[in-house]
């Protein structure tokens, strides 16, 4: 034991000074470890030694992301001792408002770097480093590269306490491991015995979907949905499915871990058709620039419209993930001949559970396509939609002399053949790809699909309408149907069903009376977000990373200022904004700068003072500023608020439902006034 310690500082002491001497980035300094992970080498970070469950784990399918993580359960509650899991030296400290929250990262002498997230605080140690950083840039949002000799810990120090900060929904630990190149190893994979699986991962569907305008499923052409039932010990299908041309495979599957109530993400996804892997999925690490690509490896539309993450079986275009094994086809299974053919779907979780699925997809070569056109009930209508580059034409009640389509770009016609009749539908299937449409006819039916123009990834990505232009360079995965609409204050660009990998620039002038700094664009499709922009001659300038609807909006309104405790020892503010959001907050004691730490969730503030003698007394001053530069000020005498505040208290508990603070409209916004001499509250 004694023999390891002595080693153990002894290699801590040389990778300090060699890592110090160099001067580079952790990124530069090491290679990729492509050995195995070394087993042992880590502490569990909480709780360790004792059973645990997870809320979260490595490879789960969030919101633009993978999960990078373990996030581990903390029953609830904060507070937990949270361990440096190695011998290293802290790299980073990140405060923020979302994200991890309050972060921590340690960097480890075998090149990896453990990451420790949504902390409630930091150690005494680290605690005073950060505060002396905040004082002296006057600010509490920080983010800190430190050298390696700056903050040296031990395999076991209590480096935090666990919390609930950031983008957090509850209490728990969010952990990380990182290699050399920044990519997210799965902590699992480094032996903690802490989290106990012995469930073996579930597929609750499958889903076949063509991928070509001649692919066909059962005679359709669609996505359609199939339930895995239980034979022997392997889940299958209940019959085989006929097919012809590029099929894709998707599945709505996920893993458990025990003690745990929650879905978790899968190691690894393997299909196999006739024996032949055509499609592996190993999540043993993934890189963390290009992780919103996530958005093309599921269906992207069912997620936003039902929630559903079902993951793609095939690589789509556009898809820059290093995290999958594929044949030529890139997953995507091609069959025309009129074979059987056997698939596999093997589903394996960390701890090496297995569910195994097997059905036929009976390749049809001829289908039994129903052409048999309904017998008509009156007026032809039609209805069209786009699924990737095919528009698909639905007609009811057309003329069987002339059962074709007719599609239009910029006046020039095309043809669209009868696909199939099922339903008291015709089915007409044309893919983009071969020719653009913006206008369709079926009979006397006609309806215009606006599309405006077919903005590849690789072609020219610029656009430009009156009052309008945009530009998609770097930011789509496949090509794009364009569509707008300008209305008064709305802007529309396609739909929020379609992903972008990167932000697009938007340069809009709306037919609006007031174009000031307090007017912005939002994105309101989800509730409202803001965007803002900058105002020059042209119009609007704002940048967005989804597709959508749009809406310019003025914010006159400052934010409020609720007084909670204010006395020699500590100060808490409530604070919020009703629109464009709170961008920044300054407290001041006498004119001097006083760190105030944030939980936006909550919408509270509270003091922390650079020494525990320093006593707050005379005058304050809190000035709360939202994203478009409206003021809400609350200023007075400590003492004075102190007593005000107290027998506000008094009067609250003698007699409910009385209120200390009055309200009053005025333009612009409320303006709160305290009951105190010299205590007062204005917004400008």
């Amino acid at each position: 034991m004694l023999l390891n310690k002595i080693l153990s500082t002894l290699l801590l002491v040389v990778y300090l000074v060699s890592d110090s001497s160099q001067n580079k980035s952790y990124g530069q300094q090491r290679k990729i470890l492509n050995e195995p992970v070394p087993q042992g080498y880590f502490m569990f970070p909480i709780m360790p030694g004792q059973s645990n469950g997870l809320a979260g784990g490595f490879g789960d399918l969030r919101t633009n992301h993978f999960h990078a993580g373990l996030d581990i359960r903390t029953g609830g509650v904060e507070g937990y001792n949270v361990y440096a899991c190695a011998d290293g030296y802290v790299s980073r400290i990140g405060i923020q408002t979302g994200g991890y929250g309050n972060a921590l990262y340690i960097t480890h002498p075998n090149g990896y770097t453990t990451l420790y997230g949504h902390l409630l605080r930091y150690n005494d140690v680290i605690t005073e480093y950060i505060r002396k950083k905040q004082y002296s840039q006057q600010t509490w949002a920080m983010d800190i590269t430190l050298q390696p000799n700056e903050l040296i810990v031990r395999k076991g120090d209590i480096i935090a306490l666990s919390g609930n900060t950031g983008a957090s929904g509850g209490p728990h630990l969010h952990f990380e491991i990182r290699d050399a190149a920044e990519n997210a190893v799965n902590p699992l994979l480094f032996g903690f015995n802490e989290i106990q699986d012995t469930q073996a991962p579930s597929i609750d569907r499958v889903y076949l979907k063509t991928l070509e305008s001649d692919s066909r499923i059962n005679g359709k052409f669609g996505k359609f949905s199939y339930s895995p039932i239980r034979r022997g010990g392997e889940l299958t299908l209940s019959n085989p499915v006929n097919v012809t041309g590029s099929i894709g495979i998707e599945v709505l599957a996920f893993d458990r871990s025990n003690n745990s109530p929650f879905r978790q993400g899968l190691k690894e996804i393997e299909v196999r058709m006739d024996g032949v892997t055509t499609y592996k999925l190993d999540l043993n690490k993934m890189p963390f620039d290009i992780s919103k690509d996530i958005n093309v490896h599921i269906d992207y539309a069912e997620a936003e419209t039902f929630g559903q993450k079902i993951q793609k079986c095939y690589v789509a275009d556009g898809n820059r993930l290093s995290i999958y094994e594929t044949d030529s086809n890139r997953g995507k299974l091609v069959i025309r001949d009129n074979q059987p053919h056997r698939i596999d779907i093997i589903a394996n979780d960390i701890k090496g559970n297995t569910t195994l699925m097997n059905f036929i997809l009976q390749g049809n070569n001829n289908p039994n396509t129903n052409l048999a056109i309904p017998k008509s009930k009156g007026v032809t209508s039609i209805n069209t939609s786009i699924s990737d580059n095919i528009l698909i034409i639905k007609a009811k009640n057309i003329n069987e002399e002339n059962p074709n389509a007719i599609i239009q770009y910029k006046g020039v016609p095309q043809t669209v053949p009868l696909a199939y009749c099922e339903g008291g539908e015709c089915l007409f299937i044309h893919d983009l790809q071969k020719g653009l449409a913006d206008f369709v006819q079926v009979g006397e039916a006609t309806q215009y699909l606006r599309i405006k123009k077919a903005v590849l990834p690789d072609g020219d990505t610029f656009y430009e309408e009156r009052n309008l232009s945009i530009d998609f360079s770097n930011a789509l995965y496949q090509p794009l149907y364009l569509t707008t609409n300008q209305n008064g204050t709305n802007l529309s660009i396609n739909s929020e069903k379609i992903p972008l990998k990167g932000f697009i620039d938007i340069t809009w002038n709306p037919n609006v009376a007031v174009k000031s700094p307090k007017t912005s664009m939002y994105y309101v499709n989800d509730g409202r977000k803001f965007l803002g922009g900058t105002w020059t001659n042209e119009g609007i300038k704002f940048k967005t990373k989804e597709l959508g609807d749009f809406q310019i909006i003025t914010d006159y309104e400052a934010p409020s200022i609720r007084p909670v405790t204010i006395n020699e020892n500590e100060i808490r503010f409530g604070i919020s904004d009703n629109l464009s959001g709170i961008k920044h907050f300054r407290c001041e004691v006498n004119g001097q700068w006083v760190l105030m730490n944030y939980e936006y969730k909550a919408g509270r503030i509270w003091s922390e003072k650079l020494r525990e003698s320093d006593i707050f007394t005379g005058d304050i001053k809190l000035v709360v500023t939202d994203n478009v530069g409206n003021e809400a000020v609350y200023e007075g005498n400590i003492e004075e608020m102190k007593a005000a505040l107290e027998a506000q208290k008094v009067k609250k508990s003698k007699k409910r439902g009385s209120k200390y603070v009055k309200s009053k409209s005025k333009k612009g916004g409320r303006s709160t006034a305290t009951k105190s001499k010299k205590s007062k509250r204005k917004r400008r």
